[in-house]
């Protein structure tokens, strides 16, 4: 019996998107298909907006749950949800994550990737360290690509001022293990703050209560779809509630085992057209 959902959810990095970060002409025609028999389809990611958009080429998605759900956006690009990290929370762990050689990024709610210029040269040389390091190319091309570097005084004035409202503190080491010393570091701001992960590389800190879950409800409200009704792709722990909530949900192969645990079906690997082939199977019947 082939499956009916009414919303189709979609992680990014390692579930929707290939080893290369790309949308695969398969994936789109998947989608596409999907979309003309009824189904909205919700990117649904830990990217902010902007970077949400570079690999899938303009494909039409009728809904974008963006940073992890603090952040949610119409088809248009119109923002219509917004949760922000608290001012003095940012500045703490900014001062905190200083104190030793660790990738950080802040994003905010205009799809800005801030770094401090002063950490810019030890960065550089964590990012150039390992190339064998998973997502070590999604860094990279961030670091050279999509940071906007800001000294660390006008960076602190920035949030102090409200001028950037921060949605998502992005951290990523080479080595997992330094991850814990960053959890140690956000352990003051616990109660006002969640803390995530994409990958067994990075920790994600988002507000209290975000979820993309919470974000995909927006969506179910708007157009009158029952949570029975969506169907979510995931692969990592911060698609823990969506998987958990929906009707139909589906981790990737490559997802971790206590992923691949809670959802209702396994998809085949995200650099094998996983997501199309999931569609095509399971969805629009055709092999």
């Amino acid at each position: 019996m082939l499956l009916t959902p009414r919303l189709a959810a979609f992680d990014m990095d390692g579930t929707l998107l290939n080893e290369q970060s790309q949308m695969a002409d398969a994936t789109k025609e998947a989608c596409r298909a999907l979309q003309e028999q009824g189904c909205k389809l919700v990117l649904s990611t830990g990217r902010t907006y902007g970077s949400a958009l570079i690999p899938v080429d303009s494909f039409p998605f009728d809904g974008y749950v963006c940073s992890n759900g603090a952040t949610v956006y119409e088809a248009d690009g119109t923002m219509v949800h917004r949760t922000i990290l608290p001012k003095d929370m940012v500045i703490g762990a900014i001062h905190a994550l200083r104190k030793e050689a660790i990738y950080y990024e802040l994003h905010d709610t205009a799809s800005n990737r801030l770094m401090v210029k002063e950490d810019r040269e030890r960065l550089e040389a964590l990012v150039e360290e390992d190339t064998s390091v998973e997502g070590i190319s999604i860094r990279r091309f961030a670091f050279y690509k999509l940071a906007r570097v800001v000294p660390l005084a006008e960076l602190l004035d920035m949030v102090e001022s409200g001028e950037s409202e921060v949605v998502k503190l992005f951290i990523w080491h080479n080595s997992p293990e330094r991850l814990e010393w960053v959890r140690e570091q956000l352990e003051p701001w616990s109660n006002r703050s969640s803390i995530t992960t994409s990958g067994k590389h990075n920790v994600e800190v988002i507000p209290h209560g975000v979820s993309k879950w919470e974000g995909l409800r927006y969506f179910c409200s708007k157009w009158g779809i029952t949570p029975d009704q969506v169907m979510a792709f995931g692969d990592a722990e911060n698609d823990r509630e969506a998987l958990t909530e929906v009707g139909y949900s589906v981790a990737m192969e490559n997802a971790s085992p206590a992923i691949k645990e809670l959802a209702r079906y396994v998809a085949a690997h995200h650099n094998e057209d996983g997501v199309a082939r999931f569609i095509r199977d399971h969805v629009l019947g055709r092999t």
